[in-house]
């Protein structure tokens, strides 16, 4: 169960500086234009629930930008138990940032991107894929977004523990050294009796 618990809306996004515990050890997918991914009609409802059991399956967390420039709604993000998020230059007054945060990195690079795109962020809201589109692109589902982003965190979490582990035995095969260090000996010298 997640330390943050959050009823996200279109009308109260999380702010950038509580997205990490919102994220709570997952990855997340950031949807510039989050409606570009939605279907229509009649085949909605399984498509919403094809899509939440997708996300759920994974380590990963959809999250819609909230602008007011792009009047996007959070639409089916919020229908597969993500979130949306406000990252406009007028909220990071209301929460200021330090220059040298990752969330002060993700709120200049939406802030100054200017096409449509789908962000892939990991745990720490360090920007790992961004993937850029017009409106008029063939777009993958969410569903094989998810999928990637999937296999490029277990792929991170891999390469972590395959570097603990060599930095691990590396530490082990390197020579003792208190082994080299003179070790005392009692030396035994025969005892001489004048007779």
């Amino acid at each position: 169960m997640p330390a943050f618990e959050h009823e996200a809306s279109a009308a109260q996004p999380v702010p950038i500086n509580a997205l990490r515990r919102w994220l709570y050890g997952n990855w997340a997918l950031l949807f510039s234009h989050p409606d570009d991914f939605a279907a229509y009609g009649f085949e909605e409802d399984r498509w919403i629930l094809h899509v939440r059991e997708a996300f759920a399956a994974t380590g990963v967390r959809p999250l819609a930008l909230a602008s007011r420039t792009t009047r996007h709604s959070a639409g089916w993000v919020l229908q597969v138990g993500g979130c949306s998020t406000d990252v406009e230059p007028e909220s990071l007054r209301r929460y200021p940032l330090a220059r040298d945060s990752h969330e002060y990195a993700l709120a200049t690079a939406v802030c100054s991107a200017k096409t449509r795109f789908v962000m892939f962020l990991d745990d720490t809201l360090r920007l790992r894929r961004t993937y850029v589109y017009t409106a008029h692109d063939r777009l993958p589902s969410p569903i094989d977004l998810a999928g990637v982003a999937e296999r490029q965190r277990l792929g991170e979490r891999r390469r972590v523990a395959e570097a603990a582990a060599r930095a691990h035995a590396q530490r082990c095969a390197q020579p003792d050294t208190l082994a080299y260090l003179p070790r005392w000996r009692p030396v035994c010298h025969p005892v001489v009796t004048e007779q």
